[in-house]
This record gives C-alpha cells, sequence and structure tokens, in this order.
C-alpha cells in the first residue's frame, strides 16, 4: 500500500515561482530596450544622411548660381566685342539667337518634338523620355567641391538675325528702345532726363544645371536683359 505522502507532486516555494516571473520580464524588457536602441541608430543614420543630402543640394544650387553668373559675363564680353555676333547662333558655345519652343531642360517631357540639352556630354542618350529631334550642346564649366556646371543661353527672339528687322520679334521691357547708344547703362546726375529711362537690347534665357556628389543635381533658369 502507497503511502499518501508519496503520490504528491512537489512544488516549488513561493520565493522562486517569483524569481521566474521577474526573469521573464527582465528579457522582455531587455528585448525592447534592444529594439529601441536598433530603432534609435537607424534614426540617427537616417537623419545623417537627409542632411549630407541637402549639404549636397545646397552646394549645387549654389554653383548652378556662380555658372549663371559665369554665363551672364559671356553675354557681357559679347555685347562688348561682337554684339553682331549675338544676332547669330552659336552652337559650339552653347548660345542660341532664337526662340527654341520644345525646348526640355528637364527631360521630363513626353512631346515627340522635344529639343533636348546634352548635360551629361553624351548626346542626350542617356535621358529619359522619347528620343530627342535635336540635342544641344552646353558651356561645361568645373567648379568647387568637384561640381560640374553647364548652361545653355537663348536669345528670346522669333528668328535668328537682328532685332531691329520688322519680322524679327523681340520682347523687351516696356521702357526699351531697339537703338545701341554709348550712353547705354549709364546713369548721368547731369542728365535727369536720361535716368529711369534705358536703351535696352534683347532679352536671353539662361538655363543651368549643377551636377554633384552622389548625383545631386539642380537645374535653375534666369531671364535677363541688358
Amino acid at each position: 500500500m502507497d503511502h499518501p505522502a508519496m503520490n504528491r507532486t512537489p512544488s516549488l516555494p513561493p520565493h522562486s515561482r517569483q524569481r521566474g516571473v521577474s526573469l521573464l520580464f527582465a528579457m522582455i524588457t531587455v528585448v525592447a530596450l534592444s529594439l529601441a536602441a536598433v530603432a534609435m541608430i537607424r534614426s540617427v543614420d537616417t537623419g545623417t544622411t537627409i542632411l549630407g543630402n541637402l549639404s549636397f543640394k545646397q552646394d549645387t544650387l549654389l554653383a548652378a548660381d556662380e555658372a549663371t553668373r559665369l554665363a551672364i559675363q559671356w553675354l557681357e564680353a559679347q555685347q562688348k566685342t561682337d554684339p553682331d555676333g549675338l544676332n547669330l547662333t552659336q552652337r559650339d558655345q552653347g548660345y542660341w539667337a532664337k526662340l527654341v519652343p520644345e525646348l526640355d531642360p528637364t527631360s521630363t517631357s513626353t512631346s515627340a518634338k522635344r529639343v533636348a540639352i546634352d548635360w551629361n556630354n553624351d548626346s542626350c542618350r542617356s535621358q529619359r523620355g522619347p528620343t530627342p529631334v535635336d540635342c544641344l550642346p552646353a558651356q561645361t564649366k568645373s567648379l568647387a567641391n568637384q561640381i560640374t556646371a553647364r548652361f545653355l543661353i537663348v536669345r528670346l527672339c522669333s528668328e535668328v538675325g537682328s532685332s531691329t528687322i520688322s519680322t524679327n520679334q523681340c520682347p523687351r521691357p516696356l521702357n526699351a528702345s531697339s537703338q545701341v547708344t554709348g550712353e547705354r547703362g549709364e546713369i548721368n546726375s547731369q542728365n535727369p532726363v536720361r535716368i529711369g529711362s534705358t536703351t535696352m537690347a534683347e532679352y536671353y534665357r539662361i538655363v543651368v544645371r549643377a551636377q554633384g556628389a552622389r548625383n545631386t543635381v539642380s537645374t535653375i533658369e534666369t531671364l535677363v536683359h541688358f
């Protein structure tokens, strides 16, 4: 006959069961803290990447602004040395003497007649969109921080040739004249009649694209007149 005490299942003391529950909660806490640490590291890493990309973007914007200044300097030099030369297209200099209606500076147009700009110096082969009907070369400038900027200048006239031709439509400010004088751009306090009245040439559209680190790209357009 079995003794009644031999059929009883031994039980753990209360304090042993409490230690087991504490260990379970401790493990859950460690796992939660580990997940939080990983999330924080990923967040910091993502934030650093974003800040770095913004810095690269700012560099390309500043470079594009500098390239615009260089394009304006090129126009000013042409105005002084050979103003009649701006009446004709200078393809190798990235200058067009008349409007390009289907110009697609950002390669986003889906038009079959689109005209692209050779930003990557590869005859537009690497650009998105339909095959362009023409690929316009641009002037290239190497700037600081290993940034390459290219610009294209388009004179806003309906056709090539002098703007004084009646058939050539070139928009100008309301107070502008098509005449070219030696007092162009001059402000003379002794002749107040000329203050506020100017003699200006045509408008020019300057399209600039700057590419820097991590393929960061900035494209800007500027409208100028002289």
